[in-house]
């Protein structure tokens, strides 16, 4: 009988074949036509809806260069001629699904439209996908979207461990996927001088060798929670970067991850800026510099022009000139040069000067006068340092701008290497009040980004700005910081500001926002909301967190999930007035706390909120669909670091005010608590933490943080 075994083997496994075949047979035929000669982006296009018809459905649709009798199929194709290049069109007609774009670029952002119409959700990590579905043949739909967000840009590298500075390349080119794949359309750069980004020689003198984090490190050892996830080097750094062989291999390496990065922002069809800090030069090239002063920016590392430094010293315009062209010439392909005038401005006593050159320089141009300017810088007294620091800043862009204006022309700096096409350039950071300047004397193409306050919720209060309706022919971008430095490490989100906002910039017709923000993965909310409403203008962020939260984790989880999110909003919006550089990552973080004797009563506060926000996202974790518990994991895991991080500042606080008293028994028992709570926090942080930047977080808090407690302990226990 056993030899029959393998025949009858042989028969189930027939039977079963033909039976799938069967059910196959039974799916309507569907294919995916693209033209052979279509762009690269069209290709993309059906390859991407090829897998998620495939993963979906588990339905097969074969690729076709033209299309097949007798079969129903999705046409992907850009539109010719289309007035809007970025428009989008999903329509039925008889056997074709037609997904099309003004451009190729927005002929994919098409296909990703279609899928999330399916119920697949993007984060800035990964997708998240239904449950398998029936195919019922082609969507019944008829759509045509164009954006009211025209320009939708993310930031990427910057200097703090805690953000994207930590990514890998591999790490980078993840989110901008994930980014493309939610409409957003451009990217820049964002370099600091010291960095091993560039390398040029200035008068003899090779710029020095690059450091990252402001100059900062941050030490792995035995004693580091979570050291299991940080690496296996002496010091936290991004894993592209680390165990680097030289100065000039350092170089090389950090060279290679921004080309790596802006390389793959263009294979999906991102436009690419530069943002550089053209007045600042490492300090060491003061000795070739001799009339340029050390910046007081972290860690003291660069210097720049001295505030009676002529602007026609021919040194400084050599300096300068030599910054901008090195970064041309070393990301020769990039769209925009992003050129940012000093945070802290210097050169105020030539301003006046330097306005009066460019009325001269331009006489057809109102440009007004100076000292309607100055007062209406004086009048913005709603600006953290009142109307004062307004107009000084004023000042010093009005100086800083004709010296690029006039350097600009002077050395052709823009010419891309090998061509005659220019760079277009964006002014950044320039206060308000010089729109009406800028937009007469930019260069063609050229865009301004406005940065008006640090937080979304500050910028609000100075809805004036934003009602400066820009020229047409001079796209105007407003910066929406989604969490803020200066708040720094705990959870935050400033979603319902920033719908205000996007209510006043299309009011007044902006081209769009730049995102500003370190630790990314908090903000899948407030991604979600901006991709959705760059789009919909009736798209809000209680419809958006609630079509993010139902689709991903369920119905049942949404409504909990939605308190905790409103209850981090408002704790967001309170500490953009009473906690600004409560948790600014930087050595003292957590010892000011032990000088300030613990929480102040507004922080007291907000350590009760981030307590119920953590048994609100809690319960929706509990309640969660299986698809949707990794989502729910990280919220919980941050709110546990952000109760048990303020528990350590508290009992530190604590701990001084014990000492101070004598009182060496409570001393040691707030220490202790310091010390298993600083411990609690990191590891809740560490056991979720989905890139390197938030495992940069966790690197610097055990220095900055930790550290200081332990040693704190073990004083008191001698």
């Amino acid at each position: 009988m056993k030899h029959f075994y393998p025949h009858i083997l042989k028969c189930l496994i027939l039977i079963c074949s033909l039976a799938i075949c069967r059910e196959l047979s039974a799916v309507e035929s569907v294919s995916i036509v693209v033209k052979a000669d279509a762009h690269p982006l069209e290709k993309l296009a059906a390859e991407e809806l090829q897998g998620y018809v495939t993963k979906l459905f588990k339905v097969e649709a074969p690729i076709r260069a033209a299309a097949v009798d007798n079969e129903q199929r999705f046409l992907v194709a850009t539109t010719p001629n289309a007035t809007d290049t970025q428009s989008i069109t999903l329509r039925r007609e008889g056997d074709t699904f037609l997904i099309a774009g003004g451009s190729p670029v927005a002929t994919l952002w098409a296909v990703y439209e279609q899928a999330e119409r399916w119920g697949v959700r993007y984060l800035q990590d990964r997708d998240v996908l239904p449950e398998s579905k029936t195919w019922t043949g082609l969507p019944d739909l008829s759509v045509s979207m164009t954006p009211n967000m025209r320009i939708r840009c993310w930031r990427l590298v910057n200097d703090l461990a805690s953000g994207p500075i930590s990514w890998s390349l591999a790490e980078n080119q993840r989110f901008l996927r994930q980014m493309a794949k939610m409409k957003y359309n451009r990217i820049h750069v964002s370099l600091w001088p010291m960095q091993p980004f560039v390398q040029y020689a200035f008068r003899g003198m090779e710029k020095p060798p690059g450091i990252v984090n402001f100059g900062a490190k941050f030490p792995i050892d035995d004693d580091t929670v979570g050291r299991e996830k940080l690496g296996n080097g002496d010091f936290f750094m991004n894993p592209d970067l680390a165990g680097s062989t030289s100065p000039e291999d350092f170089n090389k390496r950090g060279i290679a991850l921004v080309r790596g990065i802006l390389d793959e922002a263009r294979t999906l069809g991102m436009e690419t800026g530069l943002s550089i800090q053209p007045f600042e030069w490492p300090k060491q090239f003061m000795e070739v510099m001799p009339q340029s002063e050390p910046v007081n920016q972290l860690g003291k590392l660069t210097a720049g022009p001295g505030p009676e430094q002529s602007m026609d010293d021919p040194l400084l315009r050599e300096m300068v000139s030599t910054i901008i062209r090195a970064y041309i010439e070393t990301y020769p392909e990039v769209d925009y040069l992003h050129l940012n005038t000093p945070e802290h401005r210097s050169w105020v006593s030539q301003a006046k000067a330097a306005y009066e050159k460019f009325q001269a320089r331009y006489p057809e141009k109102n440009l007004g006068s100076y000292e309607e300017l100055c007062a209406k810088a004086r009048a913005r007294t709603s600006f953290p340092g009142g109307g004062e620091r307004v107009e000084k800043m004023l000042k010093g862009d009005v100086a800083s701008l004709w010296f690029l204006d006039s350097l600009i022309a002077e050395y052709d700096l823009l010419k891309r290497p090998n061509s005659d096409e220019q760079i277009k350039i964006v002014y950044t950071g320039i206060v308000a009040e010089l729109f009406p300047l800028i937009e007469e004397v930019l260069p063609s193409g050229g865009e301004i980004l406005s940065f008006i306050d640090y937080t979304a919720s500050r910028q609000l209060k100075q809805r004036e700005l934003l009602r400066q309706t820009p020229k047409e022919t001079v796209p105007a971008t407003l910066t929406f910081t989604l969490a803020d430095d200066n708040v720094g490490v705990l959870p935050q989100l400033a979603t319902g500001s920033l719908y205000q906002l996007m209510q006043e910039l299309r009011q007044n017709d902006w081209a769009g926002f730049y995102t500003r923000y370190w630790t990314v993965s908090d903000l899948n909310p407030t991604i979600h909301f901006l991709a959705r409403a760059s789009w919909d203008a009736s798209v809000t962020p209680q419809s958006a967190y609630r079509d993010q939260f139902a689709n991903i984790c369920g119905e049942e989880a949404t409504k909990p999930a939605l308190e905790a999110l409103a209850i981090i909003e408002a704790i967001t919006i309170g500490l953009d007035q009473h906690g600004l550089g409560f948790g600014f990552p930087v050595p003292g973080m957590m010892t000011k706390h032990y000088g300030a004797g613990g929480l102040s009563a507004n922080l007291k506060k907000d350590h009760a909120q981030y307590r119920i926000a953590l048994q609100k996202m809690e319960e929706a974790h509990q309640r969660s669909t299986p698809s949707g518990k990794a989502y729910t994991a990280y919220y919980v895991g941050r709110l546990k670091f952000a109760v048990r991080y303020l528990d350590a500042a508290e009992a530190y606080g604590a701990t001084s005010v014990a000492e101070k008293a004598k009182d060496n028994g409570e001393a040691k028992k707030q220490i202790g608590l310091a010390y298993e709570a600083i411990r609690d926090a990191l590891q809740s942080y560490v056991d979720v933490a989905t890139d390197h930047g938030d495992l940069g977080a966790v690197a610097l808090m055990n220095e900055y943080c930790y550290r200081p407690i332990r040693d704190k302990k073990r004083e008191l226990g001698e």
